[in-house]
């Protein structure tokens, strides 16, 4: 008897260990990169009491408490270090990726699960989020356990199975709220796609869409602790912390969804659309395709529209829809494209061998395009790098660092605990006040004492050298009027590294020198020509 190129069982299960270790072995590549600003903030918030995390206090934080607290637990249990800290989110990311092969598998077939779970290990957003030190990905996780409750909820024909889909849909809702506030849309979104799906396919009973309603309600009060602290920041203008975003155009929003729907880049993205356009088709008589598919639509102008209120997107607040993406483009490999088909032994044997065939092509497709774009393409700017910052100052005897805005300063203590396993840097610190208000959430947590730019020299103290480091609006030398263009630079996408300078530079200028000109609203925009030759990850 000729054996098919891909049955299930052994074959199966062997090609979806290689696409899991192909997917681990991508994230650890791109991990091995020095955390960045916002992950160093996580550190800080997971180092606060328990009373500060779920009390007034994270008025000045726009991320809810949750994941904080996890990452609190994760490095009470285990060291702080580079690589412990990643292993958190990576585990979350794990099992994101086995949830999702495992409920495609039992609902789809085993091409369809392999094909999704293809996607997301090549996923550019989901390579960089999968080891990122933030909510993202267990809001990401609590969406697909949300979404999968909802499934088993309309589905169910015993009412135990009922009541277990619903408390796992508000439960995961519930969570994923506590992840990120935007996710109080998740349930916004669902209710839009059941009842469309109720409208157009007449197939869910309306006490199915009460018990719905009766579920939203239960996420909304126990997500309230969330809301009422999203409104309290909004009043009080806390929301600062989130000042750099602005609303998006129409460009910039279609190139965060090819990021953060789609796997990024050109030809794996664009096969990508190909097959969601194909898999919403074949999978148009298959309910949890058509809801997938909703959702994925939905959510488009939802998050816009809100976009346009408040800004709400950035690359990262997006991704958790990626699921749906996913698994609608799996369906391009269903074995029928209807049940009605199925019904009829010669068409449902004669598609199925059609998607079998085509299947073990599909998937090489998706591999060599996915990988031309990673192994090609310069896919994800560096940010900052931390670790080269301290390191490089720490190895430079008689140096020190300066930075501008509390903020800086409490993010290179959380890297040097890092780095050196140790509270305090192994240099001088010496941090600008900064009048801005952005970032206020590190008020009072710098453990130094702040400097104003006239006393920069003196704070110095007996340093031989300096380095500086300038990101956003935090600009130290040109708020003392000193140009980092005179001494060596080193770019990321959202900072350099400055020096070695001299202290002598700090000292006021000699008679017959022009006067320095500070200038508090200097902005670091990156490589002076923007020709993105900074660093990068590659």
């Amino acid at each position: 008897m000729r054996t098919p190129a891909i049955r299930p069982g052994t074959t199966c299960m062997l090609l979806a260990a290689a696409i899991m270790a192909l997917a681990v072995g991508l994230r650890l590549r791109h991990a091995a990169a020095s955390m960045v600003f916002d992950e160093m903030a996580s550190l800080y918030f997971a180092s606060q009491p328990w009373r500060h995390l779920w009390g007034w206090w994270m008025v000045r934080e726009t991320n809810p408490p949750l994941f904080y607290s996890l990452l609190k637990v994760w490095t009470t249990v285990l060291p702080i270090g580079h690589w412990w800290l990643r292993a958190l989110p990576l585990a979350i990311g794990c099992a994101q990726l086995v949830l999702f092969g495992v409920f495609v598998r039992r609902r789809l077939g085993w091409l369809p699960a392999l094909l999704g779970l293809l996607l997301f290990a090549l996923s550019w957003s989901d390579i960089y989020q999968a080891t990122y030190l933030r909510g993202y990905g267990c809001a990401r996780l609590a969406v697909m356990v949300s979404f999968i409750g909802l499934v088993e909820a309309l589905e169910a024909g015993a009412r135990r199975a009922a009541v277990r889909g619903w408390a796992m849909y508000s439960g995961g809702a519930v969570i994923a709220i506590f992840c990120h506030t935007t996710m109080v849309l998740w349930p916004v979104i669902a209710t839009v796609v059941v009842l469309a799906e109720a409208v157009v396919w007449r197939g869910i009973a309306w006490r199915r869409i009460a018990a719905l309603f009766a579920a939203n309600a239960v996420a909304m009060v126990l997500s309230g602790w969330v809301l009422i602290m999203a409104v309290a920041q909004l009043r009080s203008g806390r929301a600062a912390n989130i000042a750099w975003l602005e609303s998006l155009g129409w460009s910039d929003f279609w190139a965060t969804c090819n990021l953060q729907l789609l796997t990024g880049g050109v030809a794996s993205a664009v096969l990508m659309a190909v097959l969601v356009v194909i898999g919403a088709w074949r999978g148009r008589q298959v309910r949890l395709v058509r809801l997938a598919a909703g959702v994925a639509l939905v959510t488009l102008p939802v998050f816009k529209a809100t976009d346009a209120i408040h800004p709400i997107i950035s690359d990262f607040t997006l991704h958790w829809a990626f699921s749906f993406t996913a698994l609608v483009a799996s369906a391009a490999l269903l074995p029928a494209l209807s049940a009605d088909h199925a019904a009829q032994g010669w068409w449902r044997r004669a598609t199925g061998a059609v998607v079998r065939g085509a299947g073990p092509a599909v998937l090489a497709a998706v591999l060599i395009l996915g990988l031309i774009d990673l192994l090609t393409v310069v896919y994800i700017s560096v940010p900052q790098d931390w670790r080269q910052t301290v390191r490089t100052v720490a190895a430079h005897p008689g140096a020190a660092l300066l930075a501008s805005h509390e903020a800086e300063g409490v993010v290179i203590e959380q890297a040097c605990r890092v780095e050196f396993g140790a509270p305090r840097c192994p240099f001088p610190l010496v941090v600008l006040t900064d009048p801005r208000t952005t970032d206020n959430w590190a008020f009072g947590g710098y453990r130094g004492q702040l400097v104003a730019p006239a006393g920069v020299r003196a704070a110095l103290g007996q340093a031989r050298v300096a380095y500086a480091f300038s990101r956003y609006y935090y600009t130290p030398l040109q708020h003392v009027g000193l140009d980092p263009g005179d001494w060596p630079e080193v770019f990321w996408d959202d900072g350099e590294l400055i020096g070695p300078i001299p202290v002598a530079a700090f000292d006021p200028p000699a008679p017959g020198e022009p006067p320095r000109v500070p200038d508090p609203d200097a902005e670091y925009t990156g490589a002076p020509d923007d020709s993105g030759d900074y660093t990068k990850l590659h």
